[in-house]
């Protein structure tokens, strides 16, 4: 299985690497896999300017016309069979590198316009070129009561929107310190258990 473990937080050995370690462990547990471990704040990803040239037809370039990592991030993106995005709570929302990230994902989507008979366009529907692969979310926070509501509808509906198929979530409350969530031994279960749902899905569904 190629899976890819995209990372928004900005520190590495953090608590959403940890919970995604678990994920990817769960994974393996399972079936052989071929990792890619991703950092958004270690590539060059320009922020996204809305310009939808690389989703909409003609003149549309349905590509991005910004030269940067992302390209190569797409193309590896399309060859993946799953995938694990990993946030922790910033401001009750997704990390700003991970939100860029997911909007410069857009190439991945494409604009398909319809016509009537006088060749004005009068809707269209958007398919993606993810498919039905297989995802699953982390998201950690600091506070001990549950306060990511946002975090979690703002991947969940990006998520849907590129069509994948999802195995399921972890969210771990509490964890204020670096690494705190390696104590926490329910967690660090679940978050393996998730992985292991996300390895049946897409090898053996």
């Amino acid at each position: 299985m190629k899976l890819m473990a995209i990372i928004g937080s900005p520190r590495k050995g953090g608590n959403t690497e940890l919970l995604m370690d678990q994920v990817i462990a769960g994974c393996r547990s399972k079936t052989a896999v071929d990792l890619e471990k991703l950092f958004v704040v270690e590539k060059k990803i320009e922020y996204c300017t809305g310009c939808m040239s690389c989703v909409m037809p003609t003149p549309g370039t349905g590509k991005c016309v910004i030269t940067d990592d992302m390209a190569d991030i797409l193309e590896q993106m399309k060859r993946s069979d799953a995938f694990i995005f990993g946030t922790p709570n910033h401001m009750r929302t997704i990390t700003a590198p991970l939100l860029n990230f997911i909007t410069r994902m857009l190439p991945l989507l494409e604009f398909r316009p319809q016509y009537d008979d006088k060749g004005n366009r009068v809707g269209g529907e958007i398919t993606s070129k993810l498919g039905d692969k297989k995802a699953a979310m982390v998201i950690s926070q600091g506070e001990s009561y549950f306060c990511s509501p946002l975090v979690y509808e703002v991947l969940l509906n990006n998520l849907h929107d590129f069509r994948l198929d999802l195995a399921g979530n972890i969210v771990s409350l509490g964890n204020l310190e670096k690494g705190q969530v390696a104590g926490r031994e329910q967690d660090l279960g679940n978050a393996f258990d998730l992985g292991v749902k996300l390895a049946v899905m897409a090898c053996f569904a």
